[in-house]
């Protein structure tokens, strides 16, 4: 009874009140009566009946402390004054809530990637007890890709999985109208979905049953997405039954998954999912045999009882016998290596993205920048709060004089500080939402696919981890920046408070220690931030600078999909020799040629080859990359041609077999000089090298130039390969795309395009990481050259204004400006020129942390630190400036006036 009593008095204020005052007038006047009683007067009365209840102001708060939280209504009304207070100092509270939302709306927004990509689990049943299967391969990066042969030894071997299953994202050409469109796609094993405990809105999913090489008795079927389902159907049930033409296949749509189900691939939208067996009708039948294609995830779901560890034990044990019955088509020496490798369980609550390879050590350094932001903002609230604090000295000094302990104030000025926190966190929330979408961007590339864009998909909208973390930000922040003033404020004696010109002195002095001491450490940090600004920045320039050994300059990329044409080896090349007549007879282009494998695109093909005459070759160093190119490849590219010739028409399947070396693939296998007219061998097969040329990089600019070894597609043997045209361009390339799109369809009506994007957008697309660390990193360290500037403005404005009577003297009696000047910043240069000692000290300490993510710069280059202190130097100088000239230029006879 009594919990409620406090319940209704807390959230029904002013009826308790009324309450309350109903009964205390009740009681006053019972005990006025006895008073009458005992022969007294109506005014004696009152006032022995007063005396009698200690005061009725009194006794009403006794009460209240009884009926309500007392607690909870102390901070309800701290909460109240706080807002009535900064409302009346709006410019100081925009100016804080801006700098904390910068500050924590940063880390926001870099932890929402975080939690996206690495926290946040899939929204399927009961997903703690998923497993992903890998192998480890004795050297730090496991193998995350397996074959199928691995699976189907897996899935039948183990005893500790309720489920297993894999997929293989897959581009399916869908025939539209009388156009081919390509819809992103998954294939997946038949206990794909039941694995993972999710059923369609509307049919069912495919079974074991229906992941067979001709689909099972039910034929070819597939399940699509609420998305495709809304676009393509219009969300009409009718979907469930009807047709559509994959791959040349045609299939039968038996299910329509639920909103938002996106498997198991995070940052993946797949709009189809078919069986993975029918890979053998489109456009992989080799890879479901393969031994050597190593193409699928692997993941399972746990057994009851049985834990992660147990799984890795059972996979250790299973582990030598799966590989001895699936071994690669590789030599002794590859295979010997192959059967030591292990399986292990990975936890797969979170799915599976090959973005956390590349961007988990990224990420972790932009949290730590982004966490030093935080710091600085937080530092220079702290400043401004030391001299809010000074000036509301006497105001503190006053309610402590009437009765407010120490403890109550303090609670007081910490529950502004939180306040400000928690606006700020409010509008960092906002601020993130905006920016962690721009951030996708550059996390990978948007391709541009037959004029639709398409790329990574990741649900950025704020989960209860994001909410929390923001919280727990604001309220940490409100809490570093807060305590430090409140407590300055509150230390001094009421006494010496309340003598203006002694309180204004000490809490002066103090306020500005403790504000120097700040400031050191904000340049500390700032020169850390503003050098590692500079190490992402330059890094970024030496990638941007560096010549890839070809001229993306005017290249166009049209990339065209043929995999579904009956044409196959001789009659597909000569349907490429047309199209390449055809590309280059349209006006604007210079030259056209193609390639299998476009440079920067971190895809590549790699053999062992052999040397004849070379037995001193380790196999490491015959490991070569290869590429298939067409006719005038090297002048579309302008890679040097330093030897021989580059590949004729008369290169072609009936001819011997040729191929062209890079340098240093030359240099290696033939250092004599004499590469022209030798022969390699590959597969067993001579190759006879008819040119050399320049080197370029291969799979992205980051690596070294592999050696390479090109073939002319005219005599390719690697299937029915889809290939890039590539068009050397004269001025403007806006009317090339639908000329060539023309001449597609002369030559192979149908056939769709799957990337038009020039040269330079590959290349660019190439250094996204590297993007992402130099543009934030830049923008974090200006942001900290902003704040610290303003903390360092606001320290030597708050100097000039106490020290204006000192100053008004030192002037009157013969001071020369510049030695005001100085008198105003020399105590504050001091510990400016500490912070920069100690933020040069940490920078040689943890610059080595990314030497890994730098490219063609030392993590403690000289140049870059000195750079970094000089830029620091200079903004601290502007931002001392104007308080010393304005110190500078006071009247004497005012200032003394003044005080």
């Amino acid at each position: 009874m009594r919990l409620f009593r406090k319940l209704r008095a807390l959230f029904r204020r002013k009826q308790a009140e009324r309450d309350l005052d109903d009964e205390l007038q009740y009681h006053l006047e019972q005990r006025i009566g006895l008073e009458r009683d005992r022969g007294l007067s109506a005014e004696e009365a009152r006032a022995a009946a007063l005396r009698s209840m200690e005061g009725l102001s009194q006794k009403k708060e006794e009460c209240r402390d009884l009926r309500v939280f007392s607690l909870l209504e102390g901070c309800a009304q701290d909460l109240r004054y706080a807002a009535r207070t900064l409302s009346r100092n709006r410019s100081f509270a925009a100016v804080a809530v801006l700098s904390l939302a910068l500050g924590i709306g940063a880390n926001t927004a870099i932890f929402s990637l975080m939690d996206v990509l690495l926290l946040r689990p899939l929204p399927v049943p009961e997903s703690q007890n998923l497993i992903r299967i890998e192998a480890n391969r004795g050297d730090p990066q496991a193998q995350t890709y397996l074959t199928y042969p691995i699976f189907e030894q897996i899935r039948d071997r183990n005893d500790f999985l309720a489920g297993t299953f894999t997929w293989s994202d897959h581009w399916f050409q869908m025939l539209s109208g009388s156009e081919m469109t390509h819809v992103n796609g998954a294939l997946a094993s038949g206990d794909y979905f039941r694995t993972l405990g999710v059923q369609a809105q509307i049919g069912r999913v495919f079974t074991p049953e229906n992941d067979q090489p001709e689909g099972g008795k039910d034929g070819p079927v597939a399940v699509i997405s609420d998305a495709f389902w809304s676009a393509h159907f219009q969300r009409s049930p009718a979907a469930v039954g009807a047709g559509i033409t994959l791959d040349g296949v045609r299939f039968t749509i038996i299910g329509v998954m639920p909103r938002g189900f996106f498997g198991a691939d995070v940052g993946m939208r797949p709009q189809i999912w078919a069986p993975l067996s029918l890979a053998a009708r489109l456009d992989s039948p080799g890879c479901i045999t393969s031994r050597s294609c190593w193409w699928l995830i692997v993941m399972g779901r746990r057994k009851d009882g049985v834990s992660l560890q147990q799984a890795n034990a059972r996979l250790a044990v299973l582990s030598p016998q799966v590989l001895r019955d699936t071994l690669p088509d590789w030599d002794s020496a590859g295979q010997k290596r192959y059967l030591g490798w292990r399986f292990q369980a990975r936890s797969g609550a979170n799915g599976w993205t090959s973005l956390r390879g590349t961007f988990n050590n990224p990420l972790a350094v932009l949290m730590i920048l982004v966490g030093i932001v935080l710091l600085i903002a937080c530092a220079n609230m702290a400043n401004l709060l030391l001299a809010r604090a000074t000036a509301r000295q006497r105001e503190i000094a006053v309610r402590m004089a009437m009765g407010a302990g120490r403890g109550r104030v303090i609670r007081q000025l910490l529950t502004e500080s939180l306040l400000l926190s928690v606006l700020g966190g409010a509008a960092g929330l906002a601020f993130a939402v905006w920016s962690a979408r721009l951030l996708v961007s550059f996390l990978t590339s948007t391709q541009r696919l037959a004029g639709q864009e398409t790329g990574i998909q990741l649900d950025l909208h704020p989960d209860w981890r994001v909410m929390l973390f923001t919280l727990a930000a604001a309220l940490l922040c409100g809490l570093i920046f807060g305590l430090a003033p409140a407590l300055r404020a509150t230390r001094g004696g009421v006494n010496a408070a309340l003598k203006e010109r002694t309180a204004g002195l000490q809490a002066g002095r103090a306020g500005t220690r403790l504000g120097k001491v700040i400031l050191s450490v904000q340049s500390a940090l700032s020169v850390l931030l503003v050098s590692g600004a500079g190490l992402f920045a330059g890094s970024l320039w030496h990638l941007l600078t560096l010549h890839p050994g070809f001229n993306p300059d005017n290249v166009m990329l049209i990339s065209v999909d043929t995999a579904k044409r009956p044409e196959r080896g001789a009659a597909l090349a000569r349907l490429y020799e047309r199209l390449l007549e055809r590309a280059q007879a349209i006006p604007g282009v210079k030259a056209a040629s193609a390639v299998w494998i476009t440079p920067l695109s971190n895809g590549g093909w790699d053999q062992y080859v052999k040397v004849p005459g070379r037995p001193d070759l380790t196999q490491e160093q015959t490991d070569t990359y290869m590429n298939l190119i067409g006719e005038r490849y090297f002048e579309v590219m302008q890679t040097p041609v330093l030897a021989g010739r580059e590949f004729s028409a008369a290169d072609n399947g009936s001819s011997d077999k040729v191929g062209i070396l890079n340098s240093m693939a030359a240099r290696r296998f033939f250092p004599g000089g004499n590469a022209l007219g030798s022969h390699v061998e590959v597969n067993g097969k001579p190759v006879r090298i008819v040119g050399v040329v320049g080197n370029a990089k291969y799979l992205n600019l980051q690596e070294a130039v592999p050696p390479t070894l090109y073939f002319p597609f005219m005599q390719s043997d690697q299937g029915n390969q889809s290939m890039t045209i590539l068009l050397k361009i004269r001025g403007n390339v806006a009317g090339i795309y639908p000329a060539f799109h023309d001449a597609l369809r002369g030559v192979a009506p149908g056939v769709p395009i799957r990337v038009v994007k020039t040269m330079q957008d590959q290349v660019d697309d190439s250094l996204g990481r590297e993007r992402l660390l130099a543009s934030l990193s830049v923008f974090f360290g200006v942001l900290a050259l902003l704040l610290t500037s303003v903390g360092l403005y606001g320290v030597l404005a708050y100097s000039v204004t106490r020290r204006t009577g000192e100053i008004g003297l030192r002037m009157a009696l013969g001071a020369h400006r510049r030695n005001v000047v100085l008198l105003v910043v020399r105590g504050t240069l001091g510990h400016v020129v500490a912070g920069i000692a100690v933020g040069v000290m940490l920078v040689l300490l943890l610059s080595k942390l990314v030497a890994g993510l730098l490219y063609g710069i030392r993590p403690n280059d000289p140049g870059n630190l000195v750079l970094a202190v000089a830029v620091f130097l200079v903004v601290a100088a502007g931002a001392a400036y104007l308080p010393a000239r304005r110190a500078s230029r006071l009247d004497p006879m005012m200032a003394l006036r003044e005080e």
